[in-house]
């Protein structure tokens, strides 16, 4: 009898052991993420030089304004089905399919995360982006960024891999369009940089699991290429 109530004194301080243990591992962790936190709003701050007209390089707002809106959803979606319906070659119009998916892609795996997150923008930003929908009053991941480092990626291995020149000015572009996300205050550092990965990584599971092959994509547009004589 006495042996069962030391065991059972020994199991309950080891339980209270690991809660206590737990305890100050949750603690630690959320020490550290209010640190980081704290840290990235602190950088974004000073780095948000182009948040408004009267920032240290206001003067520089337009441009960002223009890679912004060169980066943003509406523009790339009719592009890709202006690239559609102009298509008669079947690789070709495989390509301006899988741009149009791609795009769609990005867009659901944006909204899923800033609906999970519901990061709210840098306090200095100016709500004055185009066509913002509802879910783009949340900061992270940046939408833009996603778009950019997918379609950078797309662009170089499916319209210009075999020009360097072209291939270094897309990167150019994606890069420079992640960066004014900071720089107008949009996003915080950390939306920019988890974005634009997530963007990358989004793009390889869009080449593995769901590219849409040639004969998967003639077979069910046959009514509409059939006008075209392939």
């Amino acid at each position: 009898m006495r042996k069962r109530v030391i065991s059972a004194k020994i199991r309950k301080t080891d339980d209270e052991m690991e809660e206590t243990a737990t305890q100050i591992c949750t603690s630690a962790c959320q020490s550290l993420l209010d640190s980081l936190t704290v840290a990235d709003q602190q950088i974004t701050a000073r780095l948000a030089v182009c948040a408004t007209k009267e920032a240290p390089f206001g003067h520089l707002r337009p441009v960002m304004k223009v890679l912004e809106i060169s980066c943003h959803g509406v523009p790339w979606i009719l592009g890709s089905l202006l690239l559609f319906s102009l298509s008669h070659k079947p690789q070709d119009i495989v390509v301006a399919v899988n741009l149009l998916g791609a795009l769609l892609f990005d867009i659901v795996v944006v909204c899923i995360l800033k609906l999970m997150f519901r990061r709210t923008r840098p306090s200095h930003n100016v709500m004055d982006m185009f066509a913002a929908p509802s879910v783009d009053k949340f900061s992270f991941p940046s939408g833009h960024s996603t778009r950019a480092a997918m379609m950078g990626w797309f662009l170089c291995a499916h319209f210009f891999s075999t020009r360097q020149l072209c291939c270094f000015l897309v990167c150019l572009w994606s890069i420079g369009v992640s960066s004014s996300r900071i720089l107008l205050g949009r996003h915080h550092v950390f939306d920019v940089i988890c974005g634009f990965l997530i963007g990358l990584a989004a793009y390889h599971v869009y080449m593995i699991y769901i590219w849409i092959s040639q004969e998967t994509c003639l077979g069910y547009l046959d009514t509409y290429f059939g006008h075209f004589h392939l």
